[in-house]
């Protein structure tokens, strides 16, 4: 299997395993290649054009499920390859999520504030002065029993000021998704309600009230400004303790 990604993965692919519990392969597999936790119909799989599954058919605890839900996001799907007790087949999705930019990924460039205060980049994260402490970082939390890259923040206390993530040069297209969680394992619920309003050149266009169990999606439209680089906010505020949080947005072509 692993001879066989290395040879034909390329770009865009990543790799999904059946049953779930088949942890080993990530041993092999090579380490550009991205492993899916989720792939049903109603998960976002941003940036993956193709999806190799590696099952194995006759294993405790196999379902089907995985290979349903990817045979139908697909326009074409390979006939399955037998490797000694495992199956490989490949899956192209018929529509791809290709986002312009993945939020997350530009943290190193982003400014981060707390109210009007400026916060302080300390590698990969930025820190705000607030009691408890407040930190922002690009990291990979659980959220809903999943691992999602995202950005995440631990609000122990009611903030008292917005927290702004604010994003220089980023390409738009006809929309903005993104999505919002309490982190941690299992299902958890976020601690109170999280408004997050998104503002171009400073203008709000739209928000999101965010609140209960699972990795929230929002949607907004930002097609009138497609075609250019401009400066995204992300304005995060509530009125109690929403917890660890984890977050994450993209911009649609």
């Amino acid at each position: 299997a692993r001879a066989l990604l290395e040879r034909d993965a390329r770009p865009g692919d990543a790799v999904a395993l059946a049953p779930a519990w088949a942890e080993r392969a990530r041993e092999v597999i090579p380490p550009a290649l991205p492993v899916l936790a989720r792939t049903g119909r109603g998960e976002d799989l941003p940036g993956v054009r193709r999806v190799w599954l590696l099952s194995l058919p006759g294993a405790p605890g196999y379902d089907w499920q995985t290979e349903l839900g990817l045979i139908s996001r697909a326009a074409r799907s390979t006939a399955a390859q037998r490797l000694g007790a495992l199956e490989v087949t490949r899956h192209e999705l018929a529509s791809p999520t290709l986002p312009l930019a993945f939020l997350p990924d530009r943290l190193a460039q982003a400014e981060v504030s707390l109210g009007n205060a400026p916060c302080t980049a300390e590698g990969n994260a930025f820190s705000c002065a607030a009691t408890p402490a407040l930190s922002v970082e690009r990291t990979v939390r659980e959220v809903d029993g999943v691992p999602r890259p995202c950005l995440s923040a631990t609000i122990d206390a009611p903030p008292g000021a917005p927290l702004a993530l604010r994003f220089p040069g980023v390409p738009i297209g006809h929309a903005l998704r993104g999505h919002a969680g309490a982190a941690g394992g299992g299902s958890r619920a976020l601690g109170a309600p999280l408004r997050v309003a998104v503002q171009v050149d400073g203008e709000e266009v739209g928000a999101a009230e965010i609140s209960g169990v699972g990795f929230a999606p929002f949607e907004l439209s930002t097609g009138h400004l497609a075609g250019g680089l401009h400066d995204v906010t992300l304005v995060l505020t509530s009125a109690g303790a929403p917890g660890a949080l984890c977050l994450d947005a993209e911009t649609l072509p």
